[in-house]
């Protein structure tokens, strides 16, 4: 589900400047951790509301707050969407793929919108390019909307949900009509300059604010700020970052927007930019302080904090099987390091309305901890 570039014509550039790591013998599955604090930091784990859920046998590729942080719910590689009541510390509904054992690759609660009487919803990707709506209660698919048989990798939806933005193997970027379930716009299909992408797209992010600009990031170390009226990208674009997951936010701050990426390379690969001119703003340094190991963590996912006013930024990924979370008030140094995990990290997620998060990956265990401030 994560291949890294391959070495064909098409991707043959990619290649080259792809970093190479040492593939560490791989661990008995467990869900077995350390952690490690900053001397200087005042967060901590709190122990009591620290707790694993769920069982080996199956990775999952995306986990997901709902609204009311009450459920998470899991996209799993055997074909499954494990959701789990946080509450209650327990597995409470367990859907079944239309079709045995095509994998999950991606999940999204819909928001609670005015023109949406149903509750609970949520949109599944996945391995056949099949973007499913459906009902958590009764368990029930309620459509699939198809184009072709790509890979889904990622789904958004715009703050009013009437919209969904969803990309994957092919380089096109849809965007939904969700009342119509209908494509609307095709990003990247035409000659445009700048051109759209050309290789998989991991990541689409619609702005939190403007409802007509869409982030896309992917296989070919470009993030792309699009008008999806112009339905091309802005001429500002970020080089660099090699996205190979959900590894895109944005956040308000004092000083104006700013985007995070989370990429898949041995050095910066956590970065804040400047939304308006594309700009640098911090390489995160991602062993200060905190050193486990020589091995590098290449991450795939990263997440700008719901909470602390969004100063805290949690990251996961591979190599090093970790999680850092930083304070945006100190990027040379992680405040706390969960490690010693058994298997890569795929995605992270912060709770909506408290200090918690979650995060989960290749050993099929979903951990969920609550962050707590000393003094």
């Amino acid at each position: 589900m994560r291949p890294k570039p391959k070495n064909n014509k098409e991707q043959q550039n990619v290649e080259e400047q792809q970093p190479q790591h040492v593939i560490k013998e791989e661990k008995p599955i467990s869900d077995k951790y350390q952690v490690k604090y900053n001397s200087k930091t005042q967060l901590r784990l709190d122990e009591k509301e620290s707790f694993v859920l769920g069982v080996p046998g199956t990775k999952i590729y995306s986990v997901k707050w709902d609204a009311d942080d009450k459920y998470i719910a899991c996209a799993c590689e055997n074909g499954t969407v494990r959701i789990f009541n946080v509450r209650k510390r327990q597995l409470s509904y367990l859907i079944n793929s239309l079709m045995p054992n095509i994998p999950f690759s991606y999940v999204k609660w819909r928001p609670q919108a005015q023109q949406f009487k149903t509750r609970n919803i949520f949109v599944t990707g996945n391995t056949k390019g099949e973007v499913q709506h459906w009902h958590m209660t009764s368990g029930k698919c309620l459509g699939t909307m198809k184009e072709d048989n790509s890979d889904i990798y990622c789904i958004d939806y715009n703050q009013d949900a009437t919209k969904l933005a969803v990309c994957g193997l092919n380089p096109i970027i849809r965007i939904h009509d969700e009342e119509k379930r209908v494509v609307d716009v095709r990003l990247g299909v035409e000659q445009t300059q700048p051109p759209g992408h050309n290789n998989r797209v991991y990541c689409v992010k619609f702005h939190p604010q403007n409802p007509n600009m869409l982030i896309s990031g992917g296989w070919d170390y470009r993030v792309l700020i699009w008008d999806i009226r112009q339905k091309k990208p802005e001429a500002n674009q970020i080089y660099g970052p090699l996205i190979c997951g959900d590894g895109i936010d944005m956040r308000e701050s004092f000083d104006g927007q700013q985007l995070l990426t989370a990429s898949w390379s041995q050095e910066k690969q956590l970065q804040t930019w400047d939304l308006r001119t594309c700009k640098l703003i911090c390489n995160f340094d991602w062993n200060s302080q905190i050193k486990v190991s020589n091995q590098p963590c290449q991450l795939y996912s990263g997440q700008f904090s719901r909470q602390f006013d969004n100063q805290l930024t949690l990251a996961g990924g591979s190599g090093e099987n970790e999680v850092r979370i930083f304070d945006s008030q100190d990027f040379d140094n992680a405040q706390i390091c969960i490690h010693d995990l058994c298997r890569e990290v795929n995605t992270v997620d912060w709770a909506h309305k408290d200090s918690r998060f979650a995060f989960s990956g290749g050993d099929g265990y979903l951990r969920i901890f609550e962050i707590q401030q000393i003094n």
